[in-house]
């Protein structure tokens, strides 16, 4: 068999003789038809079923769409394999219910249904009329009808009243002479269609509906029912998938929809924030692995990330901090993860990615300043002591002496108690924060800074000079807290019995003499510049280095807040300068000297 779609130039007199059946589109196509002659079955292919093509005498079939049209050619053909053997039998009603069965199938919309279920009815019922009504609050309200019945001379009834209204509230069929005396029409027949609607048919024949007449009425009704359903409820699909499409690409967090191919989260679906925040397009990443592209390339991410899928896979629901690979670098992330089914083993899902990198930093700047603040009492008491000493000493000079020339001094060391004061201050609130910076000298930032510390007996050593960006005041506290740790330590006890200079002294603070060497007098404290390193690195700085009793053996813990060798010491001095030192981004360092003393070492960038 062959199926012919009849082009209207195509159609002459005698073209349809050896065909089985013709496919129409339009009002000319069908003139062609109609004049070609013959009698073989034609099918309407057009978009509106109730239009003037769909419903003309000489079609016996529609369909909407191509595959409804593949479908309907099929079922024509198969029709009691009798078409080519007695042309002139036309199709029985139940024939055309089933084609009109499969017309429903292809509408998409509630009106396409009203208007597809009169074109049905005229089909199945050519003697009778149809009325669809909807239920619109307390009125049921006509929305279509037959071509020979004009929509607009139909009346609306209220619910409860009426065959119509009767239906709309009782869910039953209503068969009934027609009240209008002035209608042609001697009965009416109403069927429910679903909760709000109804269809009514209505004759002339005086010997009303027969029992066939309200079988396939029925049936027509429930096909009609079941059309409606499936539209509302794609409808409500399509409508919810619209709510939660907007959802996923409205959250301002970064977010995936994925799929799982061959173990791999494969990318479905990325928002605007992820193409932000990765710096991937849509485009780029659909259908590939996510992997691939945001987890870093270190082992333990990849592990990680291994783990992940292997619980997603399972159906498990995930929430874990994560770092990944942004446009701006690696970044972290509280990663929430939930499978489309929980439970339950599966392959898709959705994936969202919220930045707490900012959260972290500032958790961590705020568990630094509660350590500073612990620390802060100390540091204060531990800084303030000197210039706190040189006060007093000059004041109580001048009170003895009467000579009033000692007070400036005191002035002075009162002044650089509260420059101190200012420091530490900004040190606990700020951390290894410094202040502006400036080429500065270290041989005169040295210089100032030993004239600010008692320093005994002690010889200050200045080799040559070299500059470094610097906060001056910052850095002349560092090589105060330097200076001071040779001068009061770096003379104490002996080399050869205890080998700890450092924050070693006496108890009230003065250098001690100890048999062994290492007396206060003679002591030498020497500055000047680092030589570069051995590595060929090209770093350089500076250094300070005594020639006094060395290191003490636990040398990494030199800087630790608290660190002393000394009972009475307060082990802040050096842990203050290498703050100092951090803050400008130096790299504090303690080596033995030359001499086998202590030499500190401040590398600059």
């Amino acid at each position: 068999m062959t199926a012919r779609s009849a082009e209207p130039n195509e159609v002459d007199e005698g073209a349809l003789a050896d065909v089985d059946l013709a496919i129409v589109r339009d009002a000319v196509g069908l003139a062609g038809v109609r004049d070609g002659g013959g009698s073989v079955p034609v099918i309407a292919l057009v978009d509106d079923p109730a239009g003037d093509v769909a419903t003309a005498a000489i079609v016996d079939a529609v369909a909407t769409t191509t595959a409804d049209a593949a479908a309907t050619v099929r079922w024509v053909l198969a029709r009691d394999g009798s078409i080519r053997d007695d042309p002139s039998r036309p199709p029985s009603r139940v024939e055309r219910l089933n084609a009109g069965t499969m017309r429903l199938a292809s509408v998409r919309s509630v009106e396409e249904t009203h208007r597809a279920a009169i074109a049905v009815a005229d089909e199945v019922f050519p003697p009778h009329h149809c009325l669809v009504g909807v239920r619109d609050g307390k009125w049921v309200e006509p929305i279509a009808a037959s071509a020979e019945v004009p929509i607009e001379d139909c009346n609306g009834v209220r619910v409860g009243s009426g065959a119509a209204g009767t239906v709309a509230v009782t869910g039953e069929p209503v068969v009934e002479s027609n009240p209008n005396a002035e209608s042609p029409y001697d009965t009416v027949l109403t069927l429910p269609v679903g909760d709000d609607t109804v269809l009514q048919l209505v004759t002339d024949d005086p010997d009303g509906f027969n029992e066939s007449d309200r079988r396939l009425a029925g049936l027509l009704a429930s096909h009609v029912e079941e059309t409606l359903d499936r539209i509302r409820t794609d409808e409500a699909l399509r409508s919810e998938r619209d709510r939660l499409l907007a959802l996923f690409s409205n959250v301002p967090d970064p977010a995936v929809a994925y799929d799982y191919v061959d173990g791999e989260p494969a990318v479905h679906r990325v928002n605007d924030a992820f193409e932000e925040t990765f710096g991937y397009d849509a485009e780029v990443v659909d259908g590939e692995s996510l992997d691939d592209y945001i987890v870093p390339v270190e082992e333990a991410a990849a592990e990680e990330a291994a783990e992940l899928n292997e619980r997603l896979q399972r159906g498990d629901n995930v929430r874990r901090e994560v770092t990944r690979k942004t446009a701006d670098g690696l970044r972290h992330f509280i990663l929430h993860v939930i499978p489309i089914h929980l439970n339950a083993e599966n392959a898709s899902g959705y994936a969202i990615y919220t930045d707490v990198t900012d959260r972290r930093e500032r958790e961590a700047t705020l568990r630094e300043q509660n350590e500073r603040l612990d620390e802060f009492a100390s540091i204060v008491s531990h800084d303030l002591r000197n210039p706190l000493g040189i006060a007093q000493g000059y004041v109580e000079l001048a009170s003895d002496t009467g000579d009033t020339a000692h007070l400036p001094k005191a002035s002075g060391a009162l002044e650089r108690m509260g420059e101190l004061v200012d420091d530490l201050l900004s040190l606990a609130r700020e951390g290894r924060a410094v202040g502006e910076t400036e080429p500065a000298s270290v041989a005169a930032l040295a210089r100032d800074a030993w004239a600010s510390v008692d320093t005994g007996g002690a010889e200050l050593v200045v080799e040559g000079d070299v500059t470094v960006d610097a906060d001056p005041a910052r850095t002349r506290e560092l090589f105060e807290n330097v200076f001071r740790n040779s001068v009061e330590h770096g003379s104490t006890g002996s080399r050869t019995e205890f080998g700890d200079s450092v924050e070693h002294g006496s108890a009230d603070g003065r250098p001690n003499p100890v048999d062994g060497g290492c007396a206060a007098e003679g002591l030498t404290v020497r500055v000047g510049e680092a030589s570069p390193r051995s590595d060929g690195d090209g770093v350089t700085g500076f250094f300070v280095e005594d020639d006094g009793c060395g290191l003490p053996e636990e040398t990494e813990r030199l800087f630790d807040t608290g660190f002393t060798t000394d009972e009475d010491g307060t082990g802040l001095g050096l842990a203050i300068s290498e703050r100092i030192a951090e803050a400008h981004g130096w790299e504090a360092s303690a080596l033995t000297g030359e001499s086998g003393g202590a030499r500190f070492e401040f590398r600059t960038p």
